[in-house]
């Protein structure tokens, strides 16, 4: 596990800006497979969020992660203080909390788990997924269901968009709501919008056909993008979550929403990264407004609420975190073990070779196959013993330790030319004993 790394920059340590530049540096599948390439890494997989990006990589043997995650902060020019980095078990278990929804700025939204599952069937199809990476996804998944089964968790159905649509309150029959958008955000949006009796809900996007294809599965009407801007209608409530370099709505844009309104602006959703709505305009023309950072002191109160509910899914997720040690400790150590196994029965068979040849004669068939399995059989409970600690040692201080001693081992009996100037007794015969 010691060549696990993981860079990455979230809401925890960035504002929306900072995670908007950075998924921005990497939005094709050639840039990934580019900056995998020029890191170093064995594996990687890129996971991009509206309130997260990061990378999980794993290095190739004989190599330290460290090196290929510095590679990668320089080449995405990230923001210093902006970021973290993370190794070996540190890095599988911001995996799991992620996966899970422990470390979302709204704990148990359910939205994260299908957009890691999402990261991990692109990373492979690009051919960047190994089998550690495959491990641990596949773990952390399998993890984050079990949160969803055995805890309370996400027993109400939580999102980002449930946050922001909280912080809109009740909206009066007949009102008339735009969603600015067809992505990911906007599309949620609109279908929990579409839920809600009476609502006039107006669809806008700069594509017309996108426009339409959500409004049909929504329940509300596409409107021109254009027109909105040029000419909206009185709008009880705004939600904008479209990619923009610019604020979408500005100062002129807010003034005519809010002489729409009739002398009552709407309550804003600002779900754009970088932001769709100049804030500082909205609230100075008396819109309330929600941005993302908004909804993250909302989501750190449900945090605070959900606090018996994050122990015990933290609880679940120790225990994945073991089962996860040991499958990736088997898979490692299993090779160096089954070199050991190799090593010892090959220096038995050198010696009941020396010792046959060197006494040829003396034994019938039968003689020489008892006491082949004699041997075989000490030489089997000989190799365990140093097995056991190994596994134990490996447990407690990576496989690092272990490969060293068995290398140690295989140096001392190399070349194995070296066997034969070992003493070699005759070994009593095994009906006698």
């Amino acid at each position: 596990m010691q060549q696990l790394g993981l860079l990455g920059l979230s809401y925890r340590t960035a504002d929306q800006g900072a995670i908007a530049r950075a998924a921005a540096r990497t939005p094709t599948a050639e840039s990934i497979r580019k900056m995998h390439e020029e890191c170093g890494f064995a594996e990687s997989l890129f996971l991009a969020t509206c309130n997260r990006v990061e990378w999980i990589a794993v290095a190739p043997a004989g190599t330290d992660v460290s090196t290929g995650l510095a590679r990668l902060e320089e080449l995405l020019g990230l923001e210093p203080g902006t970021t973290f980095r993370l190794t070996a078990e540190a890095a599988a278990r911001h995996v799991f909390d992620v996966a899970a929804s422990l470390d979302s700025m709204n704990p148990g939204e359910t939205q994260v788990v299908g957009q890691v599952r999402e990261a991990y069937r692109r990373a492979t199809e690009l051919g960047l997924v190994g089998a550690r990476l495959h491990l641990l996804v596949e773990a952390a998944l399998r993890a984050a269901k079990r949160v969803r089964r055995e805890t309370a968790l996400t027993a109400r159905p939580v999102s980002m968009m449930s946050l922001a649509l909280e912080a809109a309150g009740e909206l009066p029959e007949g009102a008339a709501v735009a969603v600015v958008g067809a992505g990911e955000m906007a599309r949620d949006a609109a279908e929990r919008l579409g839920k809600r009796p009476g609502l006039d809900l107006l669809i806008a996007n700069r594509t017309w056909a996108r426009a339409e294809a959500l409004a049909v599965k929504s329940g509300g009407r596409p409107v021109a993008l254009a027109d909105l801007l040029a000419s909206p209608p009185r709008l009880a409530a705004l939600v904008s979550a479209v990619s923009v370099r610019e604020p979408l709505f500005g100062r002129a844009e807010l003034e005519r929403v809010a002489a729409a309104s009739g002398g009552t602006p709407p309550v804003v959703l600002d779900l754009g990264v970088p932001a769709n709505v100049d804030a500082a305009s909205a609230r100075a023309l008396g819109f309330r407004v929600y941005g993302m950072d908004d909804l993250k002191a909302r989501g750190e109160e449900n945090r605070r609420r959900l606090e018996r509910e994050l122990a015990a899914a933290a609880a679940v997720l120790d225990e994945e975190m073991d089962e996860f040690r040991s499958a990736m400790l088997e898979r490692t150590l299993g090779p160096v073990l089954a070199a050991w196994r190799s090593r010892a029965r090959r220096t038995l068979d050198e010696g009941l070779d020396r010792l046959f040849s060197s006494e040829e004669g003396r034994w019938n068939e039968d003689e020489r196959e008892r006491i082949e399995r004699w041997a075989a059989s000490l030489v089997d409970r000989l190799a365990h013993l140093p097995v056991i600690g190994m596994r134990k040692m490996a447990a407690a201080h990576g496989v690092a330790p272990a490969q060293t001693f068995l290398e140690a081992i295989g140096a001392s009996l190399e070349p194995a030319g070296r066997v034969a100037d070992l003493p070699l007794e005759t070994p009593r015969e095994p009906a006698t004993r």
